[in-house]
Order: C-alpha cells, then sequence, then structure tokens
C-alpha cells in the first residue's frame, strides 16, 4: 500500500506541531546538557556528579507517569517520579540542541534525568519524516546535580 505523503504534508505537519508546542500549549521547560569535559570519572567512565551546560527553554509536551512512594529499612521514605518529555523536532533543530541520556530537564520547580529518548514518531510511517523525539524520565535529586543560570 503506498503511504501518500509528500514534503510538502510533512512541512504542513512540522508546522501545526511547532504552533500547538509554541504557541497553543506552551508549556516551558529547561534542557540542561550535560558538560563532560569537566566531569570526573572512574576507570568505568562512571561518575557520581553531574556538571550541565547553561539550560535552553523549549516548549515541551509533559507527561506524568506518576509517584511511587519507597520506604528503604534505615533510610526513611523517598519518592520516584516517572515523567515523559515531548519535542517537536523541528524547535529543537532550530536551536541547536538535541537531548540525549544523562541530560536534565527541570520543569514545576523539580529536575528529571533522561533516561531514554525515543524518535521514531514518523508521519505515515514514513523513514525521514520524524516529527518529534521523546525524552523518558525520571526525577532526580538536586544534590546529584549542579544547574547553573539558563539560556532563553
Amino acid at each position: 500500500m503506498a503511504k501518500f505523503v509528500g514534503n510538502r504534508d510533512f512541512e504542513f505537519f512540522q508546522h501545526v506541531n511547532r504552533e500547538l508546542s509554541a504557541e497553543i500549549v506552551d508549556t516551558p521547560v529547561i534542557l540542561y546538557k550535560l558538560n563532560l569535559n569537566y566531569v570526573n570519572t572512574n576507570i568505568y567512565g562512571e561518575s557520581v556528579e553531574k556538571i550541565a551546560y547553561d539550560g535552553v527553554e523549549l516548549p515541551a509536551f509533559v507527561d506524568y507517569k506518576g509517584n511511587d512512594v519507597i520506604t528503604d529499612s534505615g533510610f526513611g521514605i523517598d519518592s520516584t517520579q516517572e515523567v515523559e518529555f515531548r519535542f517537536v523536532r523541528r524547535i529543537l533543530q532550530e536551536r541547536h540542541v538535541y537531548p540525549e541520556i544523562g541530560d536534565v530537564i527541570g520543569y514545576d520547580n523539580a529536575f528529571f534525568e533522561i533516561d531514554n529518548t525515543q524518535e521514531v514518531q514518523l508521519i505515515a510511517g514514513r523513514v525521514g519524516y520524524n516529527q518529534s523525539i521523546i525524552c523518558s524520565t525520571h526525577l532526580t535529586r538536586r544534590s546529584n546535580i549542579q544547574i547553573e543560570s539558563r539560556q532563553v
């Protein structure tokens, strides 16, 4: 079965997605890219600290997955939260920024570390017609990150 979606259709979808994200939904988040040049790593390439570049404000669609409360013997009560952030690919390209695993997203006075990114949101199932990037994240402690001022 042929799919009748061309470049003109794809550009139309990109325009609609951009307008929905930036002007109608208008949920600003701040993406903090990791600065790997200043992180001390062990022999396995792991690091306890996270040092970030300045943040970049981006519009996003936010999908909360819910809170879980963990009671660990001897350590008290802790809570975790998973959130999906969906970015319009065209806006990311215009801002010259790309979310990657380990980056941090600031939203609603909290910080979420990216666990995974998914880019397979194809229009009409056509390769090359990627419309968005979905970031699966978890709530992280402020003490685990060093956030600098943001860039608007």
